[in-house]
């Protein structure tokens, strides 16, 4: 481990704000899963601290699942529906290709009943466990993939046909 100074782990973005707000003379770093500005901390910290921050992003879920795909992605529809709710079938309908972020809820599986029972003519791709070992990336159609155990954390990408 190269880092030398303490690590600290918060369990609340609200914690993280107070204890960098408390430090200032200090320079830190906040590291957090996702993409800091799309619906990550960026936004939070921004309103609720009121010194210069510097965003780092990596490269995101969206960007790396469409490169496995050899896929551009300029005029497709990023949404998210992980931990929030957001017009599905009106994105898909209104886009002809969308992204997804995805969660327990919200899941490809569910997903993919939605498009089946209101027959949505569609190629689906899913990605799991993205840059890693593990990684999994599954192609079909909605009925297909609705009988899928997808892991907690996926992208979907859905092209209308």
């Amino acid at each position: 481990d190269h880092i030398k100074t303490p690590k600290l782990e918060f369990k609340s973005i609200v914690s993280i704000v107070d204890y960098i707000s408390e430090n200032k003379d200090k320079n830190i770093s906040i590291i957090a899963s996702g993409d800091p500005g799309f619906y990550g901390i960026t936004e939070y910290i921004k309103k609720n601290y009121d010194s210069e921050i510097k965003v780092i992003p990596g490269i995101s879920s969206f960007q790396y699942f469409m490169s496995k795909l050899n896929q551009s992605w300029h005029n497709v529809h990023l949404g998210s529906m992980h931990g929030r709710e957001e017009d599905f079938l009106g994105n898909i309908s209104k886009y002809s290709q969308v992204i997804f972020l995805t969660d327990n809820k919200n899941s490809p599986s569910e997903l993919c009943r939605i498009l089946y029972e209101n027959n949505i003519n569609c190629e689906v791709y899913v990605g799991e466990n993205l840059s890693y070992e593990d990684e999994v990336i599954s192609f079909g159609s909605p009925e297909e993939l609705i009988k899928y155990n997808f892991g907690k954390l996926a992208v979907m990408y859905i092209k209308l046909k």
